[in-house]
């Protein structure tokens, strides 16, 4: 009995989940880009930018809101880039509320009782300086 125990409570708190988002990292202009990691096109520093929205999961696993990191990215972080004139959002890191499976399967059996969550993502929103003619070509390696 004591070995199914362990099995049961190994297999559901010893899952890994691995959120994604996929957001543009391409920096000719068409979009807002985001990268994790710093630049080397020349830029000019706008200011950091917080991001955060906020939720609860409903029955363990429904999030209402929308509290991924997709929506943190493009409906939170990308808007917010935008609005202060940003060609992209350098130096990106992000935090999401995760829950054990064993925790949103007690908040399936307890529906009543919701989940918080949250995404929050911070970042260093830059503009590009660009010449006339298109962007600044990046320096190699061995001229910096």
């Amino acid at each position: 009995m004591r070995l199914l125990f362990s099995l049961v409570l190994v297999t559901l708190t010893g899952c890994t989940l691995v959120n994604t988002a996929t957001v543009s990292s391409d920096r000719s202009g068409q979009d807002i880009f985001v990268t994790a990691g710093g630049i080397s096109e020349p830029h000019e520093s706008l200011g950091l930018v917080q991001a955060t929205r906020s939720g609860v999961l409903l029955f363990g696993f429904v999030d209402v809101v929308g509290t991924d990191l997709e929506a943190g990215f493009k409906d939170v972080l990308i808007p917010q880039v935008r609005s202060m004139g940003g060609d992209g959002a350098i130096n990106v890191r992000f935090h999401q509320t995760q829950y054990l499976p064993v925790t949103k399967v007690m908040g399936a059996i307890l529906f009543f009782i919701p989940l918080p969550s949250r995404v929050t993502v911070t970042a260093e929103v830059v503009k590009l300086q660009r010449r006339a003619d298109g962007p600044v070509p990046a320096l190699p390696l061995a001229a910096r």
